[in-house]
């Protein structure tokens, strides 16, 4: 049994390769949308993968709505409309390359329109078991200390997925792994994320402490409060970058 999944994993490899460089190429503009991709063969021997574990990569972007094999046309990229933006792969491939400020900008603009609505549903919905999960990731908040900003990132995906989960929407919590990049971005972008984080960390308290008065009013209130606070330095630098190009 031991011996049927280090084969399973050694084949996987191969694959895994392939999908994560192809969607890299296609998010990064190398294949544009409406280009066909090279043909099965080119590939095959480009990246030294079967025709087998190609096509299972294939299908595996086919499924994040990044290409469409047609016949006769071959495969072929999909208009960015029809992309799994949410997809997890997708938003973690996007994190390992060169900062799409188009692309972050609408992230901060989903956190805007969204956790302000999860917060207002948190106060009116939260059980005990939620409010001690956002009470933890506050309290991780507190002990994360700047010099670690890996840390510090954590414990703050941690208390916004909280409260996501808190709102008891499924398609909230859904949203997630939407928030945990936008706040890698920022941490990774914004040369003042340290005083940031400490900036709002105050704020932080104020949404829990809304959210367990069962005030929805305030949590809405303090919470796109807080977003919009996170989200203004990198908003800056986006505008700017943009503006370079």
């Amino acid at each position: 049994m031991e011996d049927q999944r280090a084969d399973k994993t050694r084949a996987e490899r191969p694959r895994a390769h392939v999908v994560s460089t192809l969607a890299k190429q296609i998010l990064g503009g190398t294949f544009v949308p409406g280009e066909k991709l090279p043909s099965e063969a080119d590939l095959s021997e480009r990246f030294s993968v079967s025709r087998t574990a190609l096509r299972e990569a294939i299908r595996t972007l086919a499924g994040k709505g990044l290409i469409a094999s047609r016949t006769r046309s071959g495969t072929v990229v999909l208009p960015s409309t029809q992309w799994n933006h949410l997809d997890p792969e997708l938003l973690a491939w996007r994190e390992m390359m060169e900062p799409d400020y188009a692309f972050i900008r609408s992230l901060n603009e989903s956190r805007m329109a969204i956790e302000p609505a999860a917060a207002r549903l948190a106060a009116e919905r939260a059980t005990s078991t939620d409010l001690g999960h956002i009470d933890a990731a506050f309290a991780w908040m507190n002990r994360a200390t700047t010099s670690d900003i890996d840390d510090a990132a954590k414990a703050d995906e941690a208390f916004h997925f909280a409260v996501l989960v808190a709102s008891h929407n499924p398609f909230y919590a859904s949203f997630g792994a939407v928030i945990g990049s936008a706040l890698r971005m920022s941490f990774r972008l914004t040369t003042s994320a340290s005083a940031n984080y400490r900036k709002t960390l105050q704020i932080h308290g104020e949404v829990l402490e809304a959210i367990r008065m069962r005030d929805p009013v305030l949590a809405g209130q303090v919470m796109h409060q807080l977003v919009a606070m996170g989200s203004s330095d990198l908003a800056r630098i986006t505008r700017l970058k943009e503006g370079d190009t």
